[in-house]
């Protein structure tokens, strides 16, 4: 398994705030996560959440999966699954494995995520209005909350959603859950380089 260390996250947050011409007090601004927050993320000081991934990801106009990898653009892109980059969230029992190829200005994201019982991802800031999520669920019950709805899912089932809501996906059952999570943000594609 191919998980990301803290310190490629943080580097890879590092060069696209530079890239966008952020300080981390304007990246702290526009996301909502503390400047001693990115500081220590772009350090490499430990572990960081997907909801913290997600609203540094929306501030910074990219997809989570360009924070956790760059990768350079080829026309056929193998990715064994030892080297598919994996956010683990022990905290929250969350694992997200990016199945999609990693390079700016794709505007796809395709994500294997699980939960293991009792787990949450944690709520994600809405995104911009115009970005879409899919879910289908592989195996296990998940339940999916959009704003002040709640939605629950079996195995087979499939849900879209404009995303431009505060979402948050949650285990409540004793077995682990699996989905595939598609995010569409082809409308705001915009190159990280």
């Amino acid at each position: 398994m191919a998980q990301q260390s803290a310190e490629d996250i943080g580097k890879n947050l590092r060069a696209i705030r530079q890239l966008r011409g952020l300080s981390m007090s304007a990246l702290a601004t526009a996301s909502s996560v503390s400047k001693a927050m990115i500081s220590k993320i772009e350090r490499g000081d430990g572990g960081v959440s997907a909801t913290t991934l997600g609203k540094l990801a929306e501030a910074l106009e990219v997809g989570i999966s360009d924070l956790l990898s760059k990768d350079e653009i080829n026309s056929v892109v193998y990715l064994p699954r030892e080297s598919q980059p994996v956010l683990h969230d022990s905290r929250r029992k969350f694992v997200r494995r990016a199945l999609s190829p990693i390079f700016p200005g794709r505007g796809v994201d395709v994500v294997h995520n699980q939960l293991d019982p009792g787990g949450r991802t944690g709520v994600f800031s809405p995104h911009k209005k115009g970005i879409h999520e899919y879910i289908f669920v592989l195996s296990g019950v998940l339940t999916v909350h959009l704003n002040e709805r709640s939605i629950t899912m079996s195995a087979g089932d499939s849900l879209f959603f404009d995303a431009d809501c505060r979402h948050e996906m949650a285990n409540d059952t004793e077995e682990a859950v699996s989905w595939l999570l598609v995010i569409d943000g082809t409308k705001y594609v915009k190159s990280i380089t």
